[in-house]
């Protein structure tokens, strides 16, 4: 056979096998366009789970439209009415719903703020540092009522338990003190230095461990030891290797001010005049565990998730760290294990705020209505708590469209008639707006999905000309 003949009858099985494939699919592939989407390649698995998720985002960004616009109308102002310079996530029901990002990476340049611009954590760091004790404790290698001396043999503190140090009952006294009074390297102290200078200083306790709570990094960079010395390995590895990694924490890392800076990695500002100047790292920046953490707004959501899905921490596990600590005498603790806790009117709180060298953030989960809200700034601003209530408060809106959400993920989104007649149903949303999003849906199925549609379930001759059948319900 000569080759010209053979390349004509591969072409002509190619083409048989094309089309036999592609009329064996279709019905298929018009399927999974009702259930949120296609894969432009069926045998590509992440294709298809990464379009189904673009246009399940597509869709909630639809229907949330109106209270999404609220929100970036109030985060528009925030630069120029308060100084803002950060980035800004609120999510729902484990789905982000808005992240923005405002002002410039160096306040002395033009570069804006990326969503892989990753920020110093602060104290919202400490969460991470008590995950890894609870880690440790769930696969049996330490208990939150051992003694810290057991594992730190020069401690000269007694009787303080990993408890005490986890809820800020320690009575420790303040290690950044002993630093600045006593460290005489230029190269700030890490843990392991931070902790011979405190066993040598021998810096009195504030109180009897357990009498009170008082707010504590020191306890927490005990903590950071307490890991080290179990995992045999810093803080920095014990958590790259068993969550920043498992968990695709792509932007997330314990700084190490000794090495070289990140290309993604903000420095702290503050304002001088009229202008602003950078914060040099200090001698407190080589101790980690109280803060230390650096990382993005989306990558800071992950984590949030991972903890509400029990990742890695199981569920009695990491319910520990949401229960209030107590004092010796019984008084109730705000407290848990990295967390502060707040019930509000409407919902529990649990949040963490965060203020070192110029960065300010915060972590907030609304547990009643599943509201999460992160806010990370590196231009010592002070007004991160107002503007999360503020946050707060706009995202309340997205509560009166969940009942029109569900009813959305069931419904034949062509059925007109049926749509019409249903949605006297929600009250809580106007109609002209309900229409508007069945419509603002249709849209995207359209665009995304026409040439799959078939042609017997609408109402029209073109899949194009499908949203003329809603202007009839806007009159």
């Amino acid at each position: 056979m000569n080759k010209p003949y053979l390349i004509y009858v591969l072409l002509f099985v190619s083409m048989f096998f094309f089309v036999v494939t592609n009329s064996a699919d279709r019905d298929s592939q018009f399927n999974r366009f009702n259930k949120l989407g296609y894969s432009h390649n069926s045998n590509d698995l992440t294709s298809n789970k990464r379009s189904q998720n673009e246009l399940a985002h597509s869709i909630l960004m639809a229907a949330y439209k109106v209270p999404l616009e609220k929100i970036h109308n109030y985060t528009s102002q925030l630069s120029r009415a308060y100084g803002f310079n950060g980035s800004i996530l609120v999510a729902k029901n484990g789905k982000i719903l808005f992240e923005e990002h405002v002002g410039h990476k160096d306040l002395r340049q033009k570069d804006p703020i990326e969503s892989t611009s990753t920020y110093q954590l602060a104290s919202v760091s400490k969460q991470f540092t008590a995950a890894a004790i609870l880690l440790l404790y769930q696969e049996g290698k330490l208990d939150l009522d051992d003694f810290a001396s057991k594992y730190l043999t020069d401690f000269p503190y007694k009787n303080i338990k990993i408890r005490h140090l986890l809820n800020h009952t320690s009575g420790l006294p303040n290690y950044m003190y002993a630093a600045e009074h006593n460290w005489k390297s230029k190269l700030p102290p890490d843990n392991t230095a931070m902790l011979d200078l405190m066993n040598k200083v021998k810096m009195l306790p504030y109180f009897k461990p357990g009498d009170r709570f008082d707010y504590s990094n020191t306890g927490y960079f005990i903590l950071a030891s307490i890991v080290s010395k179990v995992s045999n390995q810093s803080l920095a590895d014990f958590l790259d290797n068993r969550f920043f990694k498992p968990l695709n924490l792509a932007h997330t890392y314990v700084h190490n001010p000794n090495e070289k800076t990140k290309n993604d990695e903000l420095i702290g500002f503050r304002k001088y005049g009229k202008s602003y100047i950078a914060i040099p790292f200090s001698i407190n920046d080589g101790v980690v565990g109280d803060k230390g953490v650096y990382s993005t707004v989306s990558d800071l959501f992950k984590w949030n998730q991972s903890l509400e899905m029990n990742t890695i921490l199981n569920k009695p596990i990491l319910a520990q760290a949401y229960l209030p600590g107590k004092t010796n005498s019984g008084k109730i603790v705000p407290y848990g294990f990295g967390f502060r806790l707040k019930q509000e009117i409407d919902s529990e709180l649990v949040y963490h705020n965060g203020v070192w060298n110029g960065f300010s953030t915060t972590l907030r989960s609304y547990k009643a209505d599943e509201i999460t809200i992160i806010i990370l700034s590196n231009n010592s601003f002070s007004s991160i708590t107002p503007i999360s209530d503020k946050l707060r408060e706009l995202s309340k809106e997205f509560t009166k469209y969940d009942p029109f959400m569900s009813y959305l993920e069931n419904a034949d989104i062509y059925n007109v008639h049926k749509l019409k007649n249903d949605l006297v149903n929600f009250t809580e949303i106007p109609k002209v707006e309900a229409v508007a999003i069945i419509q603002r849906i249709a849209n995207i199925y359209n665009k995304q999905n026409a040439r799959f549609l078939s042609y017997k379930n609408l109402e029209v001759p073109n899949p194009y000309l499908v949203n003329q059948q809603y202007q009839t319900l806007l009159n």
